[in-house]
């Protein structure tokens, strides 16, 4: 079967770079090699966009000023920035978990037999394979007893030496998502205390507010965006550019326009709701700083190094990433 995108070799794919599209390459053999260790598609169909006379043509070829070492050094910004926000988001995710663990070991128990019995959780989503009937609670329960009878470690060794797996020590063995599952399938009292612990607040004060503010709605919708882009970076997806239109955050007090400067009208739009700049700006509300000092220091380190090489892309970047002047202020001079 024939297919619209056939196998071109290296120097096949310089040419329609250089002779079809007139893209100017200063060190053609550093290109091949370039091209050889990371791939055509990751580079050129990764970002071209910004560089093509007409953004849906290829064949229409590139602006007169654009080069094959630009779009690498734009492709090795995004690279830079993904590699921090995984981080960031890593540190959230420990946080998170340590908020959860330590919620459902205050308010219901530390012993595997009692915080893991069904009664506790809802029964979330149900799902049909086949003949077989089964919720989300089934599923979250069936993680629980797949770690407690692991032979893998530290499991085995509480089950073995304490004769119990504490939520601590559970959630050790749990992904991002698996652990919003645990979270989103909790009682109320569980999540506002873990709610609580995020963002350092009293649970006391938190549902007196949570109603007007949409705390808990709030909470969700990160939960949700951070997820996807803890999916993305860790996948090698582009990120300076990103929106996520399943995960697009709704209205709340606390973050319109408190923490994101946008108007109702641009919302409305769909702006700032999904973007990178949306993630580095919301990782502020909570008590603990680290996920976004970490990622504001390095983000304004990378445009910085960027934008020596190519001053007149500070605009394109900033737009691109939800982080111009009007909504953060950044030392990018």
């Amino acid at each position: 079967m024939q297919t619209d995108k056939p196998f071109k070799t290296i120097d096949e794919q310089i040419h329609i770079l250089t002779i079809k599209r007139h893209l100017s390459i200063n060190n053609v053999e550093a290109a091949k090699d370039i091209l050889q260790r990371y791939g055509y598609y990751e580079i050129i169909n990764g970002y071209k966009t910004h560089f093509l006379n007409d953004p849906n043509d290829d064949d229409k070829g590139y602006k007169e000023d654009a080069s094959f070492e630009h779009i690498y050094d734009l492709y090795k910004l995004d690279r830079d920035i993904r590699r921090d926000l995984l981080e960031s988001l890593e540190y959230f995710e420990q946080t998170f978990k340590q908020a959860l663990a330590y919620s459902v070991a205050k308010i219901i128990s530390d012993e595997q037999a009692r915080y893991t019995a069904k009664s506790h959780y809802n029964t979330g989503k149900t799902h049909h394979r086949g003949r077989h009937i089964y919720n989300d609670r089934d599923r979250l329960l069936k993680k629980f007893n797949k770690l407690i009878n692991s032979d893998k470690q530290p499991f085995e060794h509480y089950r073995q030496d304490h004769h119990n797996i504490p939520p601590w020590i559970m959630i050790k063995g749990m992904s991002f998502g698996e652990v919003i599952y645990w979270y989103r399938l909790s009682k109320p009292e569980i999540r506002f205390n873990v709610i609580a612990e995020l963002l350092g607040i009293d649970t006391t004060l938190l549902r007196v507010s949570n109603s007007d503010l949409k705390i808990s709605q709030m909470i969700g919708d990160l939960l949700g965006l951070y997820l996807s882009y803890r999916n993305l970076t860790a996948h090698g997806g582009r990120v300076y550019n990103h929106r996520s239109e399943r995960y697009k955050l709704r209205w709340t007090p606390l973050i319109y326009p408190n923490v994101i400067a946008a108007s109702r009208q641009e919302f409305n739009k769909g702006n700032y709701r999904s973007s990178l700049g949306v993630v580095m700006r919301t990782l502020k509300i909570f008590d603990n700083p680290e996920p976004f000092n970490n990622l504001e220091i390095w983000l304004q380190i990378h445009l910085k190094n960027y934008l020596k090489l190519h001053k007149d892309d500070k605009d394109f970047l900033l737009e691109a990433m939800e982080l111009d002047s009007t909504h953060i202020k950044f030392n990018l001079d």
